[in-house]
């Protein structure tokens, strides 16, 4: 059993019906809503991937510290986050994790918040709990797209070891990105398009990720972007980008999806209904590799998968 618990609500012109189990009820969908990072316990996505949708989720215990990202510059509609660098004496227990200010916490593990329901898609779904407390529709095949342009889908979590909740947000339509890639230039800014939305409440994120096959924890986040069809990335944060360090493979990759989000106890929770195209980089300058063989002038595959 858990305390009764009733979030307000966190968006203009969205209210909630607090139930008795302490679950929280919207009674109409909300603006574009995900939850902030250092906020966010977990939640559901409805993805609409390429020839299937697949819905997916866990709720944890709580947030961990390493996964939040600082903003250490913004332009343009766009956010340069950098991973903290957090480090605890004594070292922590193997059930624990080093949060700011050289503090060891238990490390938050996800937990069951009962049979989940979504309803609206073109099939009911019901999901129960792994023995890790993640959620999938796994063997349960899904009519594809599962979710259509403007439905309202609402998923209900009861509750069981953490808090219940209900979140309602809308369905998406794929999102058709027309380049194939992103060369990026130094202090240039380049222009991604695709084919405009038609569901309102949809907005479109970008994350530019030069290094995640190394080592360092950075990449540029454009969120909330309206779903027009064109955004201009800056020169300013490429640049800044670039100049942390870049390793093999980088990627862009661009979302369109809807979000709704509410507060639990142990922190935030959102729906999203979205899809994804991502776009390979390449960077002026670096060659990735995964063999010597793709490398010139003598240079060799180094571990971060970039030719030196």
């Amino acid at each position: 059993m858990f305390a009764r618990y009733c979030p307000l609500a966190l968006a203009p012109l969205f209210f909630f019906a607090c139930e008795e189990d302490g679950t929280t009820t919207p009674t109409e969908t909300q603006d574009y809503a995900p939850c902030m990072a250092a906020e966010r316990v977990g939640g559901f996505s409805v993805v609409l991937d390429d020839g299937y949708t697949a819905v997916d989720g866990r709720v944890a215990s709580g947030v961990v510290p390493s996964s939040i990202r600082d903003e250490t510059a913004s332009a343009g509609g766009c956010r340069l986050v950098e991973g903290r660098s957090l480090s605890c004496t004594p070292a922590c227990s193997s059930d624990q994790t080093c949060d700011v200010g050289n503090v060891c916490i238990p490390y938050p593990t996800a937990a069951s918040v009962g049979v989940v329901t979504v309803d609206g898609l073109t099939a009911p779904l019901s999901m129960s709990p792994t023995s890790v407390g993640s959620y999938t529709n796994g063997a349960t095949t899904l009519p594809h797209p599962a979710a259509s342009v403007g439905s309202v889908v609402t998923l209900t979590a009861p509750g069981e070891v953490l808090p219940g909740f209900t979140l309602t947000t809308r369905g998406v339509e794929a999102i058709a990105v027309d380049q194939t890639g992103v060369a990026l230039v130094r202090d240039q800014a380049f222009v991604v398009t695709w084919t405009p939305g038609t569901e309102s409440s949809a907005r479109v994120r970008m994350v530019l990720d030069l290094a995640h096959h190394g080592s360092v924890a950075a990449s540029l986040d454009c969120d909330g972007l309206d779903d027009d069809g064109s955004f201009e990335v800056p020169a300013s944060m490429v640049t800044r980008l670039i100049d942390i360090g870049v390793a093999g493979f980088p990627t862009l990759t661009v979302t369109r999806r809807t979000a709704a989000k509410t507060a639990i106890a142990q922190g935030c929770v959102d729906l999203t209904v979205q899809s994804s195209v991502v776009l390979p980089v390449t960077v002026d300058g670096v060659t990735s590799c995964v063999e010597d063989e793709e490398c010139d002038n003598g240079e060799t595959c180094q571990g971060d998968l970039t030719c030196g």
